[in-house]
């Protein structure tokens, strides 16, 4: 399975006690260019939050959330970490618990250690071998045109090449 990008985060993160190490099937990242570092919020496991939350840099959460959440980047849900509500984001990651419907404008990956119930909806999804999850899965045209503006050497149903791949996730 892909990573879709995630393993770009992985020089920026200190690795809490809580987290998983990654796995040795993602790549490791290379060191980043200057002026490419993005900034990380990590929400420790002791946190307990209700309403809605919102930011503009990649977020992992290893606490509890009851209400929604709405980001223009990333947004990790650790194996710690438990939503009951909506998450809006470019890319979902579960290793924890979700109880509410999944929006990425660009993906939404189930790891082994993540439970979902609730509907997914985005253009990529993934749902690695032992994650559970219940609900339905949306990847039609209009979400992924929503998603991204629609280019001239884009076609649906037509795999991307290495290039543009590459220039989708700003690399």
């Amino acid at each position: 399975m892909s990573n879709f990008g995630l393993g770009q985060r992985q020089d920026f993160m200190q690795p809490s006690p809580t987290m998983q190490p990654p796995p040795s099937s993602r790549p490791q990242a290379t060191a980043p260019t200057p002026g490419t570092q993005r900034s990380v919020a990590v929400l420790g496991p002791t946190l307990r939050f209700k309403g809605e939350l919102s930011a503009e840099e990649d977020f992992i959460l290893q606490g509890r959330i009851e209400g929604s959440i709405n980001h223009t980047q990333s947004v990790t849900i650790g194996t710690e970490g438990v939503v009951q509500g909506n998450i809006h984001a470019c890319v979902v990651t579960v290793d924890g618990s979700v109880e509410g419907d999944l929006h990425g404008t660009e993906s939404v990956v189930i790891n082994a250690t993540g439970r979902v119930t609730g509907n997914v909806f985005a253009p990529r999804v993934g749902i690695v071998d032992g994650a559970l999850f219940s609900g339905r899965i949306d990847m039609s045209a209009r979400q992924a045109g929503a998603a991204r503006p629609s280019q001239s050497s884009e076609t649906v149903g037509v795999p991307l090449s290495a290039e543009e791949t590459e220039r989708m996730l700003g690399k």
